[in-house]
C-alpha cells in the first residue's frame, strides 16, 4: 500500500497511453473532423490530466521523483518541514486517484448522453493551469506541472470549449460556470488542507472530502441543467 501511494503515477501513465490508443482510431463523425466532435474531444481530459499528474507526482522535467508534495508544502507555509505539513502521500492519492478520476470518468461516460454536463470537468485543468503558471511566475522558477499546464491544459482547454460552443453544446455564458467549477474544486481542496493544518479537521475527514470533491462538476452541471435562471 505504501508503495502505491507514491507509485500510482506510473500506472496512470500507462492508462493515459491506453486511452490515447483507444481514442486514436475514432473516425470523422457526420462529415466533420473528430477535433470538432464533442464526443471525441471531451474524453481527452482523462489522458491529458494523467500526463500532467505524472509530471507533478511521477518525475518532473528536472528529473525529481515525486516532487509535488514538497512544492505544495511550500505553498502551505511548510518549506522544508514535511513532518508538520498537513499534506501527505495519502492526501495526494485521495485527491488525484480518488477525486480527479471521478471527474475524468464522469466526463467520459456523459460525453454523448449529456455533453453539456460532461464539459464541466474541463474547469479543473483550466483553473489548475492558471495556478501553476501563476505560482511559477511568482517564484520565477519551474514548478512541477508547469510544462503540461502550458502545453496541454491551456491550448486543449480553449479548443474544447470553442468546439462545444460551435457545436451548440454550450452557450458562451456557460464557460464562466465551468471556470467557477474549477475554482470551487480547488477552493475545497485548499480549505480542507488549511483546516487540517489548524487542527480543525481530521486527516481522515480531509481524505473523504477530497474524494467526494470529484462529484462537484457533475453536481454543478446537473444543477445548471435544471435551473433556467442559473443558465
Amino acid at each position: 500500500m505504501q508503495s502505491f501511494l507514491r507509485d500510482w503515477p506510473f500506472p496512470g501513465l500507462v492508462l493515459a497511453l491506453a486511452l490515447l490508443m483507444w481514442l486514436a482510431p475514432w473516425r470523422r463523425s457526420a462529415g466533420r473532423s473528430r477535433w470538432h466532435d464533442p464526443a471525441w474531444v471531451l474524453p481527452l481530459l482523462w489522458p491529458m490530466y494523467l500526463l500532467h499528474q505524472f509530471e507533478e507526482h511521477g518525475i518532473d522535467l528536472l528529473g525529481r521523483r515525486y516532487p509535488f508534495l514538497a512544492d505544495l508544502c511550500v505553498t502551505l507555509g511548510h518549506a522544508g518541514d514535511l513532518a508538520h505539513c498537513p499534506v501527505d502521500e495519502a492526501t495526494l492519492c485521495a485527491i488525484n486517484v480518488g477525486g480527479c478520476q471521478i471527474v475524468f470518468l464522469t466526463t467520459l461516460l456523459l460525453r454523448r448522453r449529456a455533453p453539456a454536463v460532461a464539459a464541466f470537468g474541463w474547469g479543473v485543468p483550466l483553473v489548475n493551469a492558471l495556478l501553476h503558471i501563476g505560482g511559477s511566475l511568482a517564484h520565477m522558477a519551474y514548478r512541477p506541472g508547469l510544462f503540461t499546464s502550458v502545453v496541454l491544459f491551456l491550448p486543449l482547454g480553449v479548443w474544447v470549449l470553442r468546439t462545444l460552443v460551435r457545436a451548440g453544446v454550450l452557450r458562451p455564458v456557460q464557460i464562466a460556470w465551468i471556470l467557477v467549477t474549477g475554482v470551487v474544486m480547488h477552493a475545497v481542496l485548499m480549505a480542507s488542507l488549511l483546516l487540517v493544518g489548524k487542527g480543525m479537521l481530521s486527516h481522515d475527514a480531509a481524505l473523504v472530502i477530497n474524494v467526494l470533491n470529484g462529484f462537484v462538476p457533475l453536481a454543478i452541471g446537473l444543477w445548471l441543467g435544471r435551473t433556467p435562471n442559473a443558465r
